[in-house]
């Protein structure tokens, strides 16, 4: 029993059967908080004084409410004179009532409250690189709650009690004219032509899993060609600023692909997305389909639905009918030779070496602790594909949501799942530099067989280098614990006849500094290279190899010189003339016949593995001869 000592005319003592957490003044009745903390408290208070005997129930709600009132005359969250009850605490349900001209709170620290209400006028912002943490809900009555880019507002529960709009900002990386990202809002609410009023209507693309393809026609807009301006050199009926008469709205959980606006720089530039409407939190299901025209499994564009970072992990563990790979579009525009998507899976990331592309300028783990999980998020505003296996939904829960602050999504070398005991990296790059990469990783998750969250399949079309698990090609594999007797096998695609090159962009684990050797054994010319000593320069034809390439890791070569066959020869066309590469066979002479037999071409004294063919050649068929140093004659054919 707690006593409470009158301090008013009626006299008499009160008690209640509940922990003092308030004083009681006598002759009013009212009852104050002393402590901190939220909680409805029902107070049985019996009168000794002028009324003896005489009971009553009091029901009280004691709330920890702290006002801004600028006092101070500073913008710091954290100068206490700003506040009617100090600095706010974790408990503190918070108001910001009113602000003075220029002078409203700026969070620059990481901040965690129990509950926020902004009333009309007022002003709030977080800066860049900090949190806000709120507990229970944000009602915004007409004020300006801004999240700057790289913050993050963290929220709890499983639905969303948030009212009253606020401002998202979230940063592109560096595109160029005529780049597209894949978006996703934080927010609901906020218009999809709105966010980029400058970018073209038929530029905006949702993601047909039916038909494997994105499609501007089913995003819905409707516009009145009144509307919009017509800058030079646009034509009706492709303006821009215009009015979207059916006001699509960024759909929870979606990805969006949206091309930068038609004025954008054509050098690569930050595109300063702004979102704005009611923070989305709780418990948030999105449709997707698992049915695709050729009845596979469909592809869907999603997106981090939160104006926080999401957990890679928790999300891949928490959605158990997606295969496990995240694909974020990272490709510049003007490079057409290059792939679109960059791969990420528990396992690893890599990337295919565009500029822009993505949403955001790096991706990283933060932790570097062997024994717990990495903390890869994906960022604020960030759609990207998944393959959905069954089920109509994926789901996106607060316990995945993550509060880091580096500007966290892509980079040309990115790190690694440090929970492997060896990783790396290689990148196939042709002679213009355009590059696709792949990753092999061993740890005690993986398995030679698919892993689902482990091994990323590849979905790049034009130009890849994978490794393969039986048929299937992988941008991502994860085996298991190392052994030096493993083999893994390699496929290519190339789509024009060139000079390429394997090499190793980075390695973890047993593979740094060079402690393990890396052999790709290549079965066209009988040779091995160490990757860990420099790249592997080959020629090859257009087409897709899976036989031509695999990694070992202990010399298989013994003594024998190679044998010279037709198969370690590779001819193709450069302009008018043709290349005949030899791989690691020496060539002295080369003879170009046609198909009756005469002698069109012949170059003596090559004393080289490769060399290019001019002069006197028709088109159709021609048979090459090829003699080696040692003598050796091989003949093969070329179409021309």
């Amino acid at each position: 029993t707690t006593t409470f000592t009158s301090n008013g005319s009626a006299g008499g003592t009160f008690t209640s059967d509940t922990p003092a957490v308030a004083t009681v003044d006598a002759a009013t009745g009212a009852i104050t908080p002393v402590s901190a903390g939220s909680s409805l408290i029902t107070y049985t208070v019996t009168g000794t004084g002028g009324c003896a005997n005489a009971t009553a129930t009091r029901t009280v709600t004691v709330t920890n409410s702290n006002t801004w009132t600028a006092g101070a005359g500073s913008t710091s969250w954290t100068t206490a004179g700003n506040w009617s009850c100090g600095v706010p605490t974790s408990t503190s349900d918070v108001v910001i009532a009113f602000v003075l001209t220029g002078i409203y709170p700026i969070i620059a620290s990481d901040v965690s409250i129990n509950s926020l209400t902004i009333n009309s006028t007022a002003i709030l912002s977080v800066t860049s690189g900090f949190d806000l943490s709120v507990t229970n809900a944000i009602v915004n009555n007409g004020g300006t709650l801004t999240i700057e880019n790289n913050a993050n507002l963290m929220q709890g529960g499983t639905s969303n009690i948030n009212t009253g709009n606020i401002v998202v900002k979230r940063n592109s990386s560096a595109l160029m004219r005529l780049d597209y990202t894949l978006w996703s809002a934080p927010v609901s609410g906020q218009g999809l032509y709105a966010f980029s009023k400058y970018t073209l209507p038929n530029r905006f693309y949702v993601y047909n899993t039916a038909t494997d393809l994105y499609n501007n026609s089913l995003v819905g807009f409707s516009f009145d060609s009144n509307n919009f301006e017509y800058p030079s050199p646009l034509v009706s009926p492709l303006g821009v600023n215009g009015i979207d008469n059916a006001n699509v709205l960024f759909s929870t959980g979606k990805g969006y692909l949206i091309r930068v606006p038609y004025n954008h720089p054509t050098t690569p530039t930050v595109y300063n997305g702004i979102f704005t409407g009611v923070p989305n939190n709780g418990d948030i299901s999105t449709a997707v389909s698992s049915v695709a025209v050729d009845n596979n499994n469909g592809f869907n564009a999603v997106g981090n639905p939160y104006p926080s970072r999401l957990n890679v992990w928790n999300f891949i563990d928490g959605n158990a009918n997606i295969t496990g790979p995240l694909y974020f579009w990272r490709k510049t525009n003007t490079t057409a030779a290059s792939t679109s998507y960059a791969t990420l899976t528990k396992t690893a990331y890599v990337a295919n070496g565009a500029v822009g592309g993505d949403t955001g300028a790096g991706f990283f783990p933060t932790s570097q602790d062997l024994s717990t999980e990495p903390n890869w998020v994906i960022n604020i505003g960030q759609g990207f594909i998944v393959k959905a296996t069954s089920g109509s939904t994926i789901n996106f829960t607060n316990s995945m949501r993550r509060s880091l602050n580096a500007d966290q999504f892509f980079r040309n070398s990115q790190t690694t799942n440090t929970a492997s005991n060896g990783l790396y990296w290689l990148n196939l790059i042709d002679n213009t530099g355009v590059y696709s990469q792949m990753a092999v990783g061993y740890s005690g998750a993986g398995t030679v067989d698919f892993d689902r969250g482990i091994d990323g399949e590849n979905i790049n079309q034009e130009f890849y280098l994978t490794s393969l698990i039986g048929t299937g090609e992988y941008a991502i594999q994860g085996r298991p614990s190392f052994t030096s007797t493993d083999i893994v096998p390699l496929s290519y695609k190339t789509v024009v006849s060139g000079n390429y090159s394997i090499s190793i962009d980075h390695t973890d684990g047993l593979f740094t500094d060079v402690i393990q050797p890396i052999f790709l054994k290549d079965n066209l010319t009988a040779t091995e290279h160490d990757l860990q000593t420099g790249p592997y320069s080959f020629t090859s034809a257009a087409g897709t190899f899976s036989n031509r390439f695999e990694i070992i890791y202990q010399s298989q070569l013994g003594t024998e010189n190679p044998t010279f066959t037709a198969n370690n020869v590779i001819i193709y066309s450069q302009g008018n003339d043709f290349v005949v590469n030899s791989g690691a066979i020496i060539m002295s002479t080369v003879k170009v016949f046609d198909i009756r037999g005469r002698l069109l071409v012949e170059k003596t004294g090559i004393n080289a593995s490769q060399v290019s063919i001019s002069g006197g050649l028709a088109n159709g068929v021609l048979l090459v001869q090829i003699t080696s140093e040692d003598g050796a004659v091989v003949t093969k054919k070329v179409i021309r």
